[in-house]
Parts: C-alpha cells; structure tokens; sequence
C-alpha cells in the first residue's frame, strides 16, 4: 500500500538542467527543449520539473529580466496549503502584507505523476529553483538557488498530502487550508448593460457525462471549484493587470451540453507574453484538464440564454444573484441585441 502512496517514476535522463555555466546565458532550444515546450507551448510561466537525474525543480519564468528583479525583491519562501482539495507549493517572492507575491503550484494529489512530484519535494535535501526570462522566443538562465524545508514543514507537508490521498481533508489543522476570502452576493441586476452584452470565450463540457460520474450535486460542485480555483490563481497573478482585470462568469445548460463563459475572453491579457493564450489563461489550464472538456468557442452569452454566476472586479469576486426580474432584465437585453430570434430567456 505505501508503494502505491509514493509511486516510484522513471525519469527522463536525457533532460538537462540549468546550472552555473548556463546562468546569464540564452538556455539552448534543443538542450532545453521540454523548458521551452512548457513555456511556449503550454504557456506556464510556474511549473515543477522532474529533471534527467529523478530531482523535482522548480521554475519561475518572468517576462524580463527586470521583471525578475522588481518581484524578487524579498528571500524567497515556498509554503504549503491545501485548496480544493489539491495540494498548493505557494512561492513567496514578496513578502509584504500590503502586496504579497506568491505563485501557486497546484498538485492533484490523486493523480500518480504529481503526487510522486510533491513527494519528492519533500523527501530530497533541498529543491532547485531557477528563475528564467523569455523574450522574444528565447529564455535566458537568470540564476538559481535551493530551497530547504525544516523537519516540521516537512512532516507538516507529508500530512497534508496523506489526507488528501485517504480522502480526509478534515483531519487537517484548519490553518492548512487556503481561506476563501470575503466573496459578497450582489444582484446580477448590478451590472451594467454593457457588461452583460460582452462577448468572450466559452469552455464547452459534456455536463451528462459529468452528472452520470459524480451525481449532479458533485458535478455542479466540481464545476464551481474549479472556477474559484481559476480566481484564486488570477487574484495572485504575477502582473498586476492580470491581478486588477474584470470580468464576468456565465453558465449556458445546452441538451447535454454546459457552456462555462468568461466574459471577455481575456486573451488581451495574455496573448504578448505566452505563445499560447488559450493555456496561459488559468480558466484554461483548469477547465481544459477536466475529462469531460469539449473544446472552446467564442460565444456570446445573450445568444446562448446564459447566466451570470459570478463577477470578479478590483479584487473583489462577487455571487451573482439570479430571480425573474433578472431573467426579464436578459430577455429585453437579448430582444435588444438579436431581434427577430426565438429569446431563449421567455
């Protein structure tokens, strides 16, 4: 049973590592081709790497080499959460209460490959963190240091991990979990016309095969977690204009079908600093990885008969509350923006 707990992975000996004769050096594209992969393709700007020797590293990839500099102005810290029942490696790279910087790596503890990662985290002396730059296609070695864990962090972490393996998040101190923080409920009403006519992108999901796997409780549940798992990363984004953008989030039920909308898409946000917006945008990386993931599509929300679930704004993410009025309210909208069309909201 332990060895099913901590599985044992074969790593890749052909991958290399950064080290001290490649730091202040443009990092080779065919040495280092599964890093670009990760970064360009996949478009993570955080991620953990299991290296040619079975050692876990960490990245950290900045948009510039200032950029660098003005987020890791204070010792770096790593500190470990659980949020939604997955396993968090937060990177503390600023420390003020004010304005605090962290990059949380998630790690589905129920998934065999990430749990063998967070494990050996914790099980080898020291972890590696590298800091890398990409600009324009290419990646440069800024610097790198390790990371250690004192016994208690250690034993601490391990426990976390366990209880997410054996289901029982409960058995957790209550300072392990990631606090939600004060989500206010506001009529949908609230929002303006012209936030309720934005287009953006829709995350299409086959909702009867979820319903039929986990019941329909679970399967709303599930959805609503991974939304909010989404937020939490937006909310402690690296640069600020992702930390301070708005937006709204949307359902649209369709035959067995369910639309998750983000309105707007925020591909504006994304689309300069990543090769690939689409997995950059943490909607995307959580909602992609889902099984029963479709595809995406641009949509407007009015179109589809969708609700407004929530909107997060200046910080602050808001519950939307729907009643008839509200209903009205889109119906008219709708009749405004498509007439002569079936209104799916009468």
């Amino acid at each position: 049973m332990e060895n099913e707990f901590f599985p044992q992975l074969t790593p890749d000996s052909t991958l290399l590592s950064p080290d001290e004769q490649t730091q202040g050096e443009i990092l080779d594209k065919e040495k280092f081709h599964d890093v670009y992969k990760l970064v360009e393709e996949d478009g993570l700007p955080y991620f953990a790497r299991l290296n040619g020797r079975g050692e876990v590293e960490l990245y950290l990839v900045f948009e510039t080499v200032d950029a660098f500099s003005e987020q890791t102005r204070d010792a770096v810290s790593v500190e470990f959460k659980t949020y939604q029942n997955k396993l968090l490696a937060v990177i503390w790279t600023l420390t003020d209460p004010l304005q605090p910087l962290g990059f949380p790596l998630s790690f589905d503890i129920r998934a065999v490959d990430e749990r063998f990662v967070a494990l050996t985290i914790l099980q080898q002396p020291f972890t590696t963190l590298h800091y890398l730059a990409y600009e324009n296609g290419q990646m440069t070695h800024i610097y790198s240091e390790a990371i250690h864990f004192s016994a208690d962090e250690r034993i601490r972490a391990n426990g976390m991990i366990r209880s997410l393996y054996d289901g029982t998040p409960e058995s957790m101190p209550e300072e392990a979990e990631v606090r939600e923080e004060d989500t206010q409920t506001i009529s949908a009403l609230s929002l303006p016309a012209s936030v309720l006519e934005e287009t953006g992108m829709a995350f299409v999901l086959e909702y009867n095969r979820m319903m039929a796997t986990h019941g329909e409780e679970e399967a709303q549940h599930l959805l609503m977690s991974t939304v909010k798992q989404a937020v939490w990363v937006m909310r402690r984004h690296s640069r600020s204009e992702v930390r301070d953008s708005s937006f709204t989030v949307w359902a649209a039920e369709q035959a067995e079908r369910l639309s998750l909308i983000v309105t707007p898409s925020l591909s504006h946000l994304f689309e300069v600093v990543h090769m690939s917006e689409d997995e950059a945008n943490p909607f995307s990386r959580f909602l992609m990885t889902l099984p029963e993931f479709v595809q995406t599509e641009d949509a407007a929300p009015l179109q589809l008969g969708a609700f407004p679930l929530l909107r997060y704004e200046n910080g602050q993410l808001y519950h939307l509350e729907l009643d008839e009025i509200v209903q009205q309210h889109l119906a008219k909208l709708f009749t405004q923006a498509f007439p002569g069309i079936l209104n799916p909201y009468m």
